[in-house]
């Protein structure tokens, strides 16, 4: 059982998510190989015989912005379409396509090239596919959450700037907060990837205290607060 973040000192919270929060080799790459499965699937085998096209897909969540916590085999997966020319035609018309990726990876079930599980969406027009991945090459099931999107930044290089008109048409198109976040993944993941390794392990450690503070405990905040004074020495 490890060491309980409330009863870590300060002075040892390095040590603390080096040895419990953050993610070894093998857990990178499991997840890795899994995103790799999925990635492949998503540029080989959706919309084969569709006018629409795959453009891109991107990496996003923590494992691609390098603030995963241990233990937590999950990924996030941007699939850029041609069929979305606005924010409004990815509002539209997400639910069909979210409906066409989760037919095609339930034929290749039929083949047995992996297995998913699905979970159930509540909302009528869903903006994500969720479901958990097995195969053969895999340690571990995998969690996956798979999000259609707007081209909107298009070809973004390192380092610049999308074009002011972006954010302009974004604003006209605003309907609910944080709608149309995942058409900016690229310029999440690398604004937190760009970061010092520093302040990625508070962002663990943030996440792992959140989960704690979740849980049924005392309401006290003293409970979660780390001892604020090293030990003097004698």
């Amino acid at each position: 059982m490890p060491t309980l973040l409330q009863q870590t000192p300060s002075w040892d919270l390095d040590s603390f998510i080096s040895k419990f929060l953050q993610p070894n080799r093998e857990f990178l790459g499991q997840v890795s190989r899994a995103v790799d499965i999925i990635c492949s699937f998503m540029k080989e085998n959706c919309f084969r015989n569709s006018s629409t096209k795959v453009l891109k897909v991107v990496k996003g969540g923590s494992s691609a912005k390098g603030t995963a916590l241990r233990g937590r085999s999950d990924a996030d997966l941007v699939v850029f379409l041609s069929c979305f020319c606005g924010f409004a035609d990815q509002g539209t018309n997400r639910a069909e396509i979210i409906a066409e990726i989760r037919a095609q990876l339930e034929a290749c079930r039929r083949e047995k090239q992996f297995d998913v599980k699905f979970e159930i969406s509540k909302w009528e027009n869903p903006r994500v596919l969720s479901f958990t991945l097995t195969s053969k090459t895999l340690d571990h099931s995998v969690d996956f959450d798979v999000l259609p999107a707007f081209n909107a930044l298009g070809q973004l290089s390192s380092g610049t700037k999308p074009d002011t008109q972006v954010y302009i048409d974004l604003i006209n198109s605003y309907n609910n907060g944080g709608e149309f976040s995942s058409c900016f993944t690229e310029l999440q993941r690398d604004f937190v990837i760009s970061r010092p390794t520093k302040l990625k392990s508070l962002i663990r450690l943030v996440k792992h205290w959140y989960k704690q503070v979740k849980l049924p405990v005392s309401p006290s905040p003293d409970n979660f607060l780390p001892q604020s004074q090293p030990p003097t020495e004698s």
